[in-house]
């Protein structure tokens, strides 16, 4: 763990979580994966996990991009590192990640675990009831550290989420929806689907090019076993 570059990213991550606050229908922000592991280096980007209110997922990725890609923040192509990686949505129908886990899913149940909520309206308390059953990996019982959080919520948020209610935010979410799944369904066209997880879903977007869950659970059964209860300097060694 380099400590230096992780009170960069976090430096960084702090400051624009500010700009976020204006986002309508945005529930959480919260870090994750190796910044929330607290296992970065300099070539670490910043993951983002977002929950949208039911009924506009696609309109909070849509501000979410937007504001981070004019302030460029956001990681795409090859500029990768010290940026915003926005490969996770979903909404408050979305929640449960066992439509998402595969078996003995250890690497998602720390996921959830380490997750460092920045913005919050209080459904972080919700996500972790909903996923209560990650708890079994674990030997002691947990909470999500909600110590990073900013007040969310504003002026412009209040005023997007006025303009944007009603039949008129239905509209808008459903022209968006129809822009970005079909681009989404492209890009699962190129990747290769053997080693990708993309969910591309009325609830959940899912974007990861690489997904290593089955790597890390083979290496934590290889030296730990099965029945192992799941420790933070164990996973981040394996």
């Amino acid at each position: 763990m380099n400590s230096e570059i992780e009170k960069k990213l976090w430096k960084k991550a702090e400051k624009y979580v500010c700009i976020l606050r204006m986002v309508p229908f945005l529930r959480m922000v919260a870090v994750c994966n190796n910044l929330a592991f607290g296992k970065v280096d300099g070539n670490s980007d910043i993951d983002l996990f977002i929950i949208a209110k039911k009924g506009r997922l696609f309109i909070v990725r849509i501000f979410v991009t937007f504001l981070l890609h004019i302030l460029g923040v956001r990681r795409h192509g090859e500029k990768v590192a010290g940026r915003f990686c926005l490969s996770f949505f979903v909404d408050e129908d979305g929640m449960d990640m066992r439509k998402i886990a595969i078996d003995n899913d250890i690497y998602l149940a720390f996921w959830v675990r380490t997750m460092v909520p920045v913005v919050d309206d209080g459904v972080s308390e919700e996500f972790l009831r909903v996923n209560s059953w990650v708890r079994r990996n674990f030997e002691e019982d947990f909470e999500i550290d909600r110590s990073k959080v900013v007040e969310s919520g504003g002026i412009l948020n209040r005023l997007f989420g006025w303009m944007l209610g009603g039949w008129f935010g239905n509209r808008v979410e459903a022209i968006l929806k129809k822009w970005q799944m079909r681009r989404a369904k492209e890009k699962m066209e190129v990747v290769d689907m053997e080693i990708a997880s993309l969910i591309v879903e009325d609830h959940i977007l899912k974007f990861h090019n690489v997904d290593r869950r089955r790597e890390y659970r083979k290496k934590w059964f290889d030296k730990y076993g099965v029945e192992e209860k799941l420790d933070l300097e164990k996973f981040l060694g394996v």
